[in-house]
């Protein structure tokens, strides 16, 4: 993780041509011009950076851009290893290595193809967050602007953030809050989940209610208290300890997470969306429901690309991915009538954009088996898959602006 690093460029002449070398060698001559080393006249590090708001703003940005990470390998890790999402292999697409059946099958270690893949990119990617956060937080102590306190409150909850999505995967993680590098002892999962209700309750004075529409995705106490909430419901196994004979589960804190609960409930801020659907269309940053969200945007590199993995090759422009789905007996968990439902695809298919109907690549119509057969060889049209995101009538090739609602 490097944090400042001066440059140093050095320059030299090659592969000239003869007639540049007659006009070029007596002017070098006569200027004496031996030592071709350049030092830059100046150097941004975080120490000469942040000297006034925008450029706080400017960091504070880049630490929330980090979210987006979430929706990665974060996202995958945590979706796959379930019963509720697979990524069969196709063919000659989705092996990749065998990463992604390792982490269905739960088989991975510190060197399968999950471990050395997805699992060690959403552990890098939430420490790049803390590392973000760490350093605008130590540059705040050098600089004073109006709204530092709430900057502040902000970088401690997206640093608590990424902690607990470290915390939720790896268990123990180093704790980290300034931006020395060097090696880390690892804490205790009880303490990371300490440290998170720490800085999340610290935080809380200095948020928010709300923020105006042109900030929406900033942190208010009703994200805090969400964070909150799932932490204190999980206290058991976040405080628990590990032994032979399985979780030794901590202490149960129900009441707690009632009341960080009813916090945001009655903060007067939130309330149900007209439409489930509005919490995940393209224009979801609109729903009322929604507590603390990632941005995307449908702009190239900025947007959401759930559909591409699950969508088939010939149901969207540009051709989809055809790879996660749900599993049979998870989409089969959902009687007819239940309304949740209608974020699987599954039967004969159609273009989402267009809504005629499309066909495989051997030229028959598509319908989407809930089996799988085999998850080794499964063909292109196995599995039901999930469209909770659904596409966006602007979007910017694979990119769509559906924002992601952590809560």
């Amino acid at each position: 993780m490097l944090l400042s690093r001066k440059i140093y460029m050095k320059k030299s002449l090659r592969n000239v041509g003869i007639a540049s070398l007659v006009v070029v060698a007596p002017f070098a001559l006569q200027m004496g011009c031996t030592d071709l080393t350049e030092v830059p006249a100046s150097s941004i590090s975080p120490e000469n950076f942040y000297r006034n708001s925008d450029e706080v703003i400017g960091g504070l940005a880049s630490v929330y851009a980090q979210l987006r990470s979430t929706t990665d390998e974060y996202y995958n890790v945590s979706e796959i290893s379930t019963d509720e999402m697979v990524v069969p292999t196709r063919g000659t697409d989705w092996y990749d290595n065998g990463k992604w059946l390792d982490i269905h099958r739960q088989t991975f270690t510190p060197n399968s193809p999950g471990g050395l893949d997805n699992i060690n990119s959403a552990w890098t990617n939430m420490f790049i967050g803390v590392a973000r956060a760490n350093v605008v937080l130590s540059a705040l102590d050098n600089v004073t602007i109006a709204d530092k306190n709430v900057v502040k409150a902000e970088l401690r909850v997206l640093r608590a953030f990424y902690y607990y999505a470290l915390m939720d995967l790896f268990g123990g993680v180093p704790i980290v809050t300034d931006v020395e590098v060097k090696t880390r002892p690892q804490n205790t999962r009880a303490e990371v989940s300490k440290f998170i209700e720490d800085e999340l309750k610290a935080a809380l004075p200095d948020l928010p209610a709300s923020w105006p529409a042109a900030m929406n995705g900033r942190l208010t106490k009703g994200a805090a208290n969400a964070i909150l909430a799932s932490l204190y419901l999980n206290n058991q196994v976040y405080t628990g300890t590990v032994t032979t004979a399985g979780l030794q589960p901590g202490p149960a804190r129900w009441q707690d997470a009632i009341n960080a609960s009813d916090a945001v409930l009655n903060s007067g801020v939130y309330s149900l969306a007209a439409n489930w659907r509005q919490n995940f269309t393209f224009d979801n940053n609109l729903s009322p429901e929604i507590i603390m969200s990632v941005k995307f945007a449908a702009v190239s590199g900025l947007g959401l690309n759930f559909l591409m993995r699950a969508l088939h090759y010939n149901q969207y422009s540009p051709a989809p991915w055809n790879g996660f789905s749900t599993l049979a007996e998870t989409y089969s968990a959902f009687d007819a009538a239940d309304q949740r439902r209608q974020i699987f695809l599954a039967g004969p298919q159609f273009n989402v954009e267009t809504g005629l109907p499309v066909k495989d690549r051997a030229g028959n119509p598509l319908i989407f088996n809930p089996d799988f057969g085999d998850i080794t060889k499964a063909a292109e049209n196995a599995g039901i898959r999930i469209t909770k995101w659904p596409s966006d009538p602007a979007h910017a090739a694979q990119d769509n602006g559906n924002d992601y609602a952590h809560y």
